[in-house]
């Protein structure tokens, strides 16, 4: 294959998209928070950055949106593990609902649906 046609191929197909999985690590300290506490995940508003919209998790629950997000506690810290983003991409939080319903943000991160796959020309075989 030469360079034209490794070229052409690429503007033709475009750059691949692959669904995976992305994880947030959300550490808080067990005096402060009880393990009744429900976990929040969800999407930072792009007009409002203190505003989010997303799912409240129940103390002992591991798996939502038909198993699309996974959760895991050990007691110091909880895991949020996405594998397809129903919101799509942005800036998504974790946290802690308060008991007066006020969401406690642990941390924040950047999440895609696609990652992105491109075709380097030195991995295109010369025949």
């Amino acid at each position: 294959m030469n360079l034209a046609t490794a070229i052409l191929l690429v503007i033709l197909t475009g750059p691949s998209c692959s669904e995976y999985l992305q994880s947030l690590v959300c550490p808080y300290e067990s005096r402060n928070v009880s393990m009744r506490s429900p976990r929040v995940w969800c999407k930072r508003d792009s007009q409002d950055e203190n505003c989010c919209t997303g799912v409240v998790i129940q103390p002992g629950l591991s798996e939502l949106e038909q198993s699309r997000i996974h959760v895991e506690d050990d007691g110091l810290s909880f895991t949020i593990s996405v594998r397809e983003l129903t919101q799509g991409d942005g800036v998504y939080w974790c946290g802690i609902m308060t008991e007066k319903g006020v969401i406690l943000k642990l941390a924040e991160d950047y999440f895609t649906n696609c990652k992105i796959f491109l075709l380097s020309l030195s991995d295109v075989p010369s025949i």
